[in-house]
């Protein structure tokens, strides 16, 4: 029996050059080289905040016993950060110590701060043969392993591209037949589902969040024609007016156009996610898949849906010169090995990233806690995976816009976050003042100019 091609590979201007190569559809056993000696693998990854219990289960229970059923000489343990300056911290004391965790799972604008320190292992032609060859990964994630493709040091592990998820109740409540377009209609929409007597807003922040508040800001500059480092990666641009005024939106969600609550001012990422899991919010930018299992369970099932963020800045009826329809980062996770890593314990670090990437653990990393598969036989005759919400998430990673490739930008996530962190407190304190984002960020700006330099 013929059997018909997978969506992606049908609709080649979806997937450019991501298809199923022949490494990807080997069986597991056909790389899985017996390691030569007993070998202790540690594996730092990062801490999944919206379904802990799913990850620990998956490790624990999964992924851990079926590999070491198949490489009895490897015994496997986990870790994991819960935030961006532990995740640098923790690879900068590896990187001055020589030791730590045997296999960093780091997230792809994370790379590139790895990268800088001389200290992960190039991925030879040989390694990549040993992990299932460049093929087994749709291309866009190999665009932050490395500066280039004989320098890659990461190894894609999954993809998390990014979208707006919405409550589709309080859409049809207000009236609203479709996802906004532009930010002006966002605004506009958020106004319209905003009720504060019933504790309902149009949209929410979390600027106490380390991860969530620079991607929002820095897909909103790319699309108002800016970027946070100049494109020959030797200037800091935070200070740019485009970066400011985006800074300046995000936050006038708040001040200008009150369609969020001043509790979301010490919001992290999990408070944003309760008070969209209970309904109170109608739309939520710049999220991941990774949701879709939490809101499955929680009182949103069946009411809720994904769209691709607006790429019209507000009041303006197109885009600027040079503004791009940016819609989300090229996002996922990553698997990077130190150069302290050598011998058995090289060979048995490089068989767990090939383990990890096999199409039946793929799936089972969506199956707990929603990451796409990066390997293209994965959805292969899934029809789990061949949904229109999926493929919503495939078709944004096609169009992903990498970030600035360099060291420096580990540091750069940390130091914008301070910002954020002093804007919410001002505002939360009554002591913010009209300038006070365009000095902060100035002084962000040379914090960071600082690193790029060393």
């Amino acid at each position: 029996m013929k059997h018909k091609s997978p969506w992606f590979v049908q609709k080649a201007s979806l997937v450019g050059a991501a298809v199923v190569s022949m490494a990807a559809l080997i069986p597991m056993s056909a790389y899985a080289k017996a390691v030569s000696q007993p070998v202790a693998l540690n594996v730092f990854v990062g801490y999944n905040a919206s379904n802990p219990k799913a990850q620990a289960n998956l490790y624990n229970n999964v992924l851990i016993p079926e590999f070491e059923r198949a490489h009895p000489n490897v015994k496997v343990t986990w870790s994991y950060y819960s935030s961006a300056s532990q995740e640098n911290t923790t690879l900068q004391t590896a990187v001055a110590t020589h030791q730590g965790p045997d296999i960093f799972e780091l997230g792809t604008t994370f790379v590139p701060t790895a990268y800088a320190t001389k200290s992960f292992h190039v991925l030879s032609a040989k390694d990549w043969v040993t992990v299932g060859g460049m093929k087994r990964f749709f291309n866009p994630q190999l665009r932050l392993s490395g500066p280039n493709p004989s320098h890659y040091i990461g190894v894609p592990e999954y993809m998390l591209p990014f979208a707006m998820v919405y409550n589709t109740k309080l859409f049809r409540q207000a009236g609203i037949k479709t996802p906004p377009a532009t930010w002006a209609e966002f605004v506009s929409d958020a106004q319209k589902m905003t009720d504060p007597s019933r504790g309902q807003w149009g949209t929410v922040i979390d600027p106490a969040d380390s991860f969530d508040p620079w991607k929002i800001v820095w897909a909103y500059s790319k699309q108002l024609g800016s970027d946070f480092i100049s494109p020959n990666l030797k200037k800091v641009t935070l200070n740019a007016p485009q970066v400011v005024k985006a800074m300046n939106f995000w936050f006038d969600w708040l001040i200008k156009y009150k369609i969020v609550s001043s509790n979301d001012l010490t919001y992290k990422s999990t408070d944003a996610m309760q008070q969209f899991e209970n309904g109170h919010i109608g739309m939520w930018v710049f999220q991941g898949p990774t949701m879709i299992p939490s809101l499955n369970n929680s009182a949103v099932k069946g009411e809720y849906a994904f769209a691709p963020l607006p790429t019209i800045p507000m009041g303006m009826k197109s885009r600027p010169k040079g503004g791009q329809p940016t819609q989300t980062i090229v996002s996922g996770q990553d698997l990077a090995i130190p150069t302290y890593v050598t011998g058995a314990k090289y060979e048995a670090a490089l068989q767990w990233i090939n383990f990890v990437t096999q199409p039946n653990q793929q799936r089972e990393f969506f199956d707990a806690y929603g990451y796409l598969p990066i390997n293209p036989a994965a959805y292969t005759h899934d029809a789990v995976l061949n949904t229109p919400m999926i493929r919503a998430f495939v078709a944004a990673e096609m169009h992903a816009t990498p970030t600035p490739f360099t060291g420096a930008w580990g540091n750069l996530e940390t130091i914008f976050a301070g910002v954020t962190n002093k804007v919410a407190d001002e505002l939360a304190t009554n002591t913010y003042h009209a300038g006070d984002i365009a000095s902060l960020l100035q002084a962000a700006n040379v914090q960071v100019q600082q690193s790029l330099q060393q």
